[in-house]
């Protein structure tokens, strides 16, 4: 039901590249999660229903914890690093075009993408090999790296995206007396924040040696491919319905000043230019996307 609200809402706007590409990312980090849904229960069927493992003392904790063999562990495993990708390239994207397409804010962030894939890549095949368990130092190692890093980029991207949106609502606010994204900004803030805390959690586990922390990455697949459709979507609510949720409103005496969603941010006034708000956009006034 979020992807069909998520699909409806970027299908109801303006085509253009960047609804193209939005559209794109969501649809692959779908069909990850689903991917990733169908192997889990493949995995849970094996795991309570197999006869000799049934007859083995602790006997599903044991087939979980060993993942050296089990093909299926590892295909599960490998969707869920590829859709952690996909999630953290998108959320890159929306800061590049936030800072109007300075791609300056995006090296760093940039360069801890490509540590996360490279660490938690180097964890899926460590634990690959007979006779490997997510008890395997090495790669409990490179697994806790690369969460430590799917943590900070996560933080940091989002910090810099709220950053931007509210040095530019203080820039309105000195000509409108009111602060207009304060709803966006706690939108941002509310789905971004749900990655990192899925990510504490799972490298808590990881770090006491606890199965949960296994099992607890068939939740992380499906928060990170939730947290974009829900900026998306709640977004939608949010022009389909301008009051819902907000008990403040703009002086009467300014045309409607703030139109956003999961795929624009633009400012609007009546009184003034938007030169003196907002850089332009590189594409053709498309604005910040978040």
């Amino acid at each position: 039901m979020l992807f069909s609200a998520c699909v409806r809402a970027i299908s109801f706007r303006t085509r253009s590249p960047a609804h193209k590409l939005l559209l794109f990312a969501t649809s692959f980090q779908f069909a990850m999660a689903t991917a990733h849904v169908i192997l889990v229960f493949v995995q849970a069927m094996i795991a309570f229903t197999n006869p000799t493992i049934a007859a083995t003392p602790d006997g599903a904790n044991l087939y979980y914890a060993t993942t050296g063999g089990n093909h299926i562990f590892l295909a599960s495993q490998s969707v869920f690093v590829v859709n952690s990708f996909a999630q953290e390239l998108l959320l890159i994207w929306r800061l590049y075009v936030v800072w109007n397409q300075n791609i300056k804010v995006c090296i760093l962030p940039l360069i801890m993408w490509i540590a996360h894939c490279t660490t938690a890549s180097i964890a899926v095949v460590l634990l690959a090999p007979k006779n490997s368990s997510i008890f395997s130092e090495t790669a409990r190692a490179f697994a806790l790296c690369g969460w430590s890093l799917e943590m900070i980029l996560n933080v940091t991207v989002t910090a810099g995206i709220v950053y931007h949106i509210w040095r530019t609502g203080r820039r309105t606010a000195a000509m409108t007396s009111y602060f207009m994204y304060r709803s966006t900004i706690m939108m941002i803030v509310e789905s971004g924040a749900l990655v990192p805390a899925c990510t504490c959690t799972l490298f808590c586990l990881w770090v006491v040696g606890n199965i949960a922390g296994t099992v607890g990455i068939n939740i992380a697949v499906q928060v990170a491919t939730m947290t974009p459709l829900l900026i998306i979507v709640r977004t939608g609510l949010g022009r389909s319905h301008p009051n819902l949720g907000s008990s403040a409103r703009p002086p009467p005496s300014h045309s409607r000043s703030l139109e956003v969603d999961a795929l624009r941010s633009q400012i609007k006034a009546s009184d003034y230019s938007m030169n003196v708000i907002l850089p332009k956009s590189k594409d053709s006034g498309v604005g910040a996307f978040i």
